[in-house]
Parts: C-alpha cells; structure tokens; sequence
C-alpha cells in the first residue's frame, strides 16, 4: 500500500527540469510557450498514472480471487505508464538534456515495487490455491 501512496505523491513532484526552458515538468503541468501561447507539452500522465495507483491501493484490501487478478491489471497499467513517461519526460531533444529530478525516479521505483507487491503477496497464491 505504501507503494501506492508512493507513487500518487510523485505524480505532484517535480520529475525533470529543463534548462533551455527554464522549468520543471511534473505529471500534472507540462507547459511549453508554442507559437505566442502555452500549450501542455507532454500531456498528463498524473492524472492516468494516479489513477491507476489509487485502484491498486483500494483492491490491496481485499482477499479475493477477482479483487488480486483486477489489482494485477490495475498495478501493471500503472507501472506500465510510469515507465514509459519516465523515457518521455527525460528523453533529450535537439541537443538538450534535461536533468532528472527525485520525482520520476520516486514513480517508477514505487510503480515497480507495487507490481512486485502483487505478484508476490500471499493472497495472490491463496487465490490461486482457490
């Protein structure tokens, strides 16, 4: 559950900060000035990733067999965001390197422990044995 918590607080931490840009990125606030006005570059992956992140920790509490196959789905779509707007957020371009902030590194480290919760918890075998 932890990791859970983990990775919804690092959707509202900085995850990278670019420096021709003067700013930091974080899951929820992408802004770039495009053509005389401010467009969300990047898109929102918080919100997707949170989501599914607070899902995950619902069905943490229930002992089911449907409750561990649904939170298996629930962490491996989050994982799976996390990491593909890890390679988004500090990819470089024309040049530039943006510097990685604790933020993307806090995300996919706590979306990947969640996965790993999971598939290793008890009551994931208890609800195989069923």
């Amino acid at each position: 559950m932890a990791a859970c918590i983990c990775v919804v607080a690092a959707c509202f931490m900085n995850w990278a900060y670019y420096p021709d840009l003067d700013r930091h990125f974080t899951g929820f606030n992408s802004m770039v000035p495009f053509k005389g006005k401010m467009i969300n570059y990047y898109g929102r992956p918080g919100y997707i990733i949170g989501f599914f992140a607070s899902l995950s920790l619902l069905f943490h509490a229930f002992y089911k067999t449907w409750a561990v196959r649904t939170n298996l789905i629930f962490a491996a779509l989050s994982a799976a965001f996390a990491i593909k707007s890890y390679f988004t957020y500090t990819s470089a371009y024309a040049g530039n390197v943006p510097v990685k902030e604790a933020g993307i590194f806090l995300l996919v480290v706590g979306a990947v422990v969640n996965i790993l919760c999971v598939v290793l918890s008890k009551t994931s075998s208890v609800a195989n044995a069923e």
